[in-house]
């Protein structure tokens, strides 16, 4: 579930066509600017790179609709429910490809990306960390790095691909990281396990009521003076009527932190990532008069 996005509409063939039709424009759009540009005065220097990320990313979009006709299990995946019929909201599979595609959309710079957020978490070493929604583990294995060797990281994500590739990953880079195949809204883990709970680039794949059932969990798997970071995508300030790829930009963190208070969270901060429209919140347990003073984040 953790990842850059979710497919839209690559389910309906119509949808998919229109989405199909909307990007070969734009790589037309580009080829024909490049050609003038060339005819002209040549490229720009400043505008050439441009041209050519965002048609290498708009190429790679397209081959991935493309490509996903045949493919019955696809980077996006689609709606899931749990053995009690419960909505887990968008899976993601196609752990390689998505890989790919985050490296292209960060210029290859994920892990540092990755690693920006997580700052947030302000993480300590000796610290136990669980970040759901993990995808292919990266942002987990830069929290090991932070905690260091007496501190202990698991990922966890309902794609058991995902899960397969984290663990690889892990251990090429010889880090010991846990990494867990299970859904946000039924943690598979003890009561106040963890020291710092993050979910990254997750919500927006979570239906409402699953948002409020993995606020209840993170609670319940926090310990008294832990602290949770989230971090998506804000709302645009206008809402495009073009198809989308992808349902980003639809988390609004005052709602979250609504949901969060309802859990038993204090929240402790609400802002920009500052990159990429993102936004965090930050929150920790709320103490009763009986559990005494809470400490600072």
């Amino acid at each position: 579930m953790h990842g850059f996005g979710r497919n839209a509409g690559v389910g309906s063939p119509s949808r998919r066509s229109l989405i199909i039709m909307v990007v070969a424009a734009k790589l037309s759009l580009i080829a024909g600017l490049m050609t003038l540009l060339w005819l002209g005065a040549g490229y720009l220097s400043a505008g050439a790179s441009v041209f050519v990320f965002h048609g290498v990313v708009l190429t790679a979009l397209l081959a991935l609709v493309i490509w996903g006709r045949g493919r019955r299990q696809s980077l996006v995946g689609g709606r899931s429910d749990d053995e009690h019929g419960n909505a887990i909201g968008i899976v993601l599979h196609g752990a390689a490809t998505y890989d790919l595609l985050a490296r292209m959309l960060t210029l290859g710079r994920e892990g540092r990306f990755r690693t920006s957020m997580l700052r947030l978490a302000g993480l300590r070493p000796g610290e136990i960390v669980l970040d759901v929604a993990c995808g292919t583990g990266t942002l987990a294995i830069a929290a090991k790095r932070q905690v260091g060797p007496t501190g202990r990281v698991t990922g966890l994500d309902a794609s058991a691909e995902m899960v397969a590739r984290a663990k690889a990953k892990a251990q090429r880079v010889q880090l010991d990281v846990t990494f867990v195949h299970g859904a946000a809204q039924t943690l598979p883990f003890d009561d106040a396990r963890f020291d710092v709970v993050t979910g990254t680039l997750m919500l927006h794949h979570l239906p409402k009521r699953a948002r409020a059932a993995f606020a209840r969990e993170a609670r319940r798997v926090l310990r008294p003076e832990g602290r949770l970071l989230l971090i998506d995508f804000g709302k645009p300030a206008r809402r495009s009527r073009l198809p989308t790829l992808h349902r980003h930009g639809h988390v609004d963190m005052q709602a979250i932190g609504a949901l969060l208070t309802e859990a038993g969270f204090e929240i402790v901060a609400i802002g920009d990532v500052g990159t990429k429209g993102l936004r965090y919140i930050r929150a920790m347990p709320a103490h009763t008069d009986d559990e005494g003073p809470s400490c600072g984040t």
